[in-house]
């Protein structure tokens, strides 16, 4: 890429803005982004250390308070696709901004219908519930319940590497708990007790997929996170056909689904049964809940 900074050189007769360089970049990157206006607010706004409200505020403000270099070295990583939660260290999740990298997948939006799902189950606990969140990652799903519901929380990822992030969100986010523990394990392997309630956001893209998507920003986040096999579904089918060991009477599993997921789905696995699939803010099939089986 061309130095970042020659088209809004300072030797320019005009006062080069803000608002100026939004606009300019925001067009380079239309064709890297769905949104490539939001994409440089943010990152000027890290290079300014300012918030976006702050930093527009500042939109007719010279150029001349940016650091040419620093901007330059961030603009070229999001041209070459790298996701901004990953130049930034960065991503907001329902009620915290969690800290990601490349070790763990980029927490989205509609996994907060996972996490809305076992809040509305545990609310109905009079004691202190026991929740589980598989797949952890960044552990943006069993922190956010935490944020809600006081609970005995254990997190667990197949990933030594996974899990050294969701131990710096842990210490950001609270600080206070030393109760939360993290487990690293292969599903339910290293899993020795039950729990009210199990969160999963397993992989679930399908070979077809990941050969689409390797095309864009998912390049750069971590595979075992997103490949689910030859149907994108096979490891979520592992996963509840092993969950009712683990769940306690009254307790429920509730998983993430992928694009076509509920297609997949059976009404029974082992001792759990399907409880109810919820929809996403697009009306996408998102979030499979299962219950203890009562017959």
């Amino acid at each position: 890429m061309r130095s970042c900074w020659v088209a809004v050189s300072k030797s320019s007769e005009m006062t080069l803005t803000i608002s100026n360089l939004i606009l300019k970049y925001s067009k380079e990157l239309e064709n890297i982004s769905d949104s490539p206006r939001l994409d440089v607010e943010i990152m000027l706004s890290r290079v300014l250390n300012l918030s976006r409200f702050d930093l527009l505020m500042k939109a007719n403000d010279s150029t001349d308070i940016v650091d040419e270099k620093r901007f330059a070295e961030l603009l070229k990583r999001r041209m070459n696709f790298e996701p901004v939660a990953y130049i930034i260290n960065e991503k907001p999740f329902f009620e915290d901004v969690f800290y990601v990298d490349s070790r763990v997948l980029i927490p989205r939006p509609e996994t907060e219908f996972l996490v809305m799902e076992a809040i509305t189950h545990l609310k109905s606990y009079e004691k202190m519930p026991a929740v589980l969140d598989i797949c952890c990652g960044s552990g943006c799903v069993g922190l956010s319940i935490l944020r809600v519901i006081d609970c005995d929380l254990s997190m667990s990822d197949i990933s030594k590497d996974a899990l050294d992030v969701t131990s710096v969100n842990v210490g950001k986010l609270f600080p206070q708990r030393d109760d939360i523990k993290l487990i690293q394990s292969d599903l339910f392997e290293n899993v020795n007790e039950k729990y009210d309630v199990i969160t999963a956001n397993p992989p679930y893209l399908s070979k077809k997929d990941m050969a689409e998507f390797a095309k864009n920003d998912l390049r750069y986040e971590p595979e075992n996170a997103l490949s689910g096999g030859e149907s994108g579904f096979e490891f979520t089918e592992k996963l509840l056909n092993e969950a009712g060991e683990y769940l306690n009477h009254d307790g429920i599993i509730a998983v993430e689904l992928g694009f076509e997921g509920s297609k997949f789905i059976k009404d029974v696995y082992g001792k759990i049964e399907l409880h109810k699939i919820k929809k996403d803010y697009n009306g996408i099939d998102r979030v499979a809940v299962f219950s203890r089986c009562r017959r």
